[in-house]
């Protein structure tokens, strides 16, 4: 019968490690996420910016009734979901939550951190006087009157498979 030889000689196997290297070189694939707000009736999006995992998402909020402030912040996951780490609120109210996670005072706030809570998107029916900002990183991305009042809205993450060359074109 005869040795067998194996599928792959070693000069093909060299071969093949070599492609992927060079094309790992001059490309990247990975994945990119999109932070999109958007009507929840028919997805038109009104905003998108690319992030990035342990990017901190904020939401600052006056209270409709208790015009108080009230400030989610949140950290952005690698499986395009959010968590909900600190809560901080100036008083009680209709809503608001009065024991999650660890709860301090602090700065005339009342604090609610360690909350770990996941949530995948959210959805709301926007005010333009209740929500004053949302941030990522500090940055502010919109303000309450850049959305449409009174409209059903949703603000989630959606990941892509991106292949992008490295080196910027010299157009």
């Amino acid at each position: 019968m005869g040795i067998k030889k194996p599928l792959f000689g070693r000069t093909a196997l060299t071969l093949m490690v070599g492609a992927i290297c060079l094309f790992s070189i001059f490309f990247d694939v990975g994945k990119k996420q999109i932070l999109t707000i958007s009507y929840q009736i028919d997805d038109t999006c009104l905003y998108s910016q690319e992030v990035t995992p342990t990017d901190r998402l904020t939401f600052n909020w006056i209270h409709s009734f208790e015009h108080i402030p009230w400030i989610e912040e949140y950290t952005i996951e690698s499986d395009d979901s959010f968590t909900l780490n600190t809560i901080r609120v100036a008083g009680f109210g209709a809503g608001i939550p009065e024991n999650k996670g660890t709860v301090s005072f602090e700065n005339n706030m009342i604090v609610m951190s360690n909350i770990d809570q996941r949530f995948d998107r959210f959805d709301w029916i926007h005010s333009q006087t209740a929500l004053t900002s949302i941030t990522v990183n500090g940055t502010e991305i919109v303000q309450g009157p850049d959305l449409p009042h009174h409209e059903p809205l949703t603000l989630t993450i959606k990941g892509k498979i991106a292949l992008w060359p490295r080196f910027p074109s010299t157009k």
